[in-house]
């Protein structure tokens, strides 16, 4: 039998094909139970194990704020120290954790101040911890060190201006010379790195270090940064805002020249932020810029919505124009006041104004806040 004219006679193949194809075409319009499911991801889970690393003059002030107010909220167990650091710049020990004992119970976060020695965390920390960090440009770290640490490192002390430590820094530094740590490579310090015998080992070590800490923060990025963390961390929207703390009132300016050069002096550091810079960018693309970008602006709108409601005029103040002394910021030795903190506005209600006291209170009374929930009484330690 010949086809109708203009038709062509199918191959058996072309007639199989155009089967299934036929078939295809009605199970996709029917749907149902032959219809194939795109996978549904499942929901993430709070992370309540969490390590953080507070390195020097990056912004970790702030975060060990949000810390301990997702912490104190759950009633979640600090790793706490027995004064305010664990025995820095000695390298962690798991002894320094008041309430350690070994084989005892772990704890759920770990945000103080410390040089970061992985193999005595784990004593300390439960397995499926999430470790994370913050690094900052190292010429304007170092010129912020300069200025906060000046009575504590010789090098910055014997030096008369940030100009001319700048313009040679060798003349002031002495290697070895107590204090003198904070003069030079103090995050790579912080992160309990090994000085390099040579510019050969410092990608493996970076690497090695990436494979702890998952995340690491730019502090020229922060708001893009909390909207990184949270997701990582799968906590609500609200557990990220804040107040940025231990800002400085006044800094003098730092020329391009001295930057390039107090990144040269912190060669190690320069490294290590060029890494971690690479790796922030890489994980904000996987997230999605343009999202980054959106869920950054809605916090800062929550921020400026939470300063007008919650202080006095709506931002930070030097500390004599804070009534309440414990919400006072610490000073370092020759500061002067220029360490900026919170004053609340009056007439709060109670809930509201435990909310924004939570928000303003600086790092050292909430960790004595913190133990006095813990252990029921207050450190009344210095340190």
């Amino acid at each position: 039998m010949k086809p109708p004219p203009g038709c062509r006679r199918l191959s058996p193949l072309g007639a199989a094909l155009g089967v299934f194809v036929t078939l295809g075409f009605t199970l996709g319009l029917l749907g149902g139970p032959f219809r194939r499911r795109a996978p549904v991801a499942p929901p993430c889970r709070p992370r309540s194990h969490v390590v953080f690393l507070k390195t020097h003059k990056t912004g970790g002030s702030s975060l060990v704020n949000l810390l301990s107010r997702y912490g104190e909220s759950r009633q979640l167990r600090f790793a706490l120290p027995h004064r305010y650091q664990f025995g820095y710049p000695s390298p962690f020990r798991a002894e320094r954790v008041r309430g350690f004992s070994p084989g005892g119970r772990k704890f759920d976060i770990l945000c103080h101040h410390m040089r970061f020695n992985l193999p005595e965390v784990q004593r300390v920390m439960p397995n499926d911890s999430f470790y994370f960090s913050i690094v900052r440009d190292p010429g304007a770290a170092a010129a912020s060190a300069f200025w906060y640490f000046r009575a504590a490192a010789p090098a910055f002390r014997n030096s008369p201006s940030l100009s001319a430590f700048a313009a040679a820094p060798e003349r002031f530094f002495r290697a070895g010379q107590h204090g003198n740590h904070y003069a030079r490579n103090l995050q790579w310090f912080d992160f309990g790195l090994p000085e390099p015998a040579h510019a050969g080992q410092i990608p493996a070590l970076l690497g090695r270090l990436e494979r702890v800490f998952p995340l690491v923060l730019l502090a020229e990025r922060f708001d893009e940064s909390l909207v990184l963390l949270r997701h990582r961390l799968c906590w609500p929207r609200h557990a990220v805002d804040l107040f940025p703390h231990n800002a400085r009132g006044s800094s003098p300016e730092v020329s391009e020249e001295q930057l390039r050069r107090l990144r040269g002096w912190n060669a190690l550091d320069w490294a290590l932020y060029s890494h971690f810079n690479r790796s922030f960018w890489r994980e904000a693309e996987r997230f999605g810029l343009e999202r980054l970008r959106r869920e950054a602006a809605e916090l800062r709108r929550r921020r400026r919505a939470l300063a007008g409601r919650c202080l006095q005029g709506g931002g930070p103040v030097p500390a004599r124009d804070i009534p309440e002394r414990s919400l006072r910021p610490f000073q370092p030795p020759g500061a002067a006041g220029a360490i900026l903190g919170f004053a609340l506005r009056p007439g709060l209600p109670p809930a509201q104004r435990q909310l924004c006291r939570r928000l303003a209170l600086p790092e050292l009374p909430y960790k004595d806040l913190l133990e006095s929930l813990q252990f029921g009484h207050k450190n009344t330690t210095a340190g």
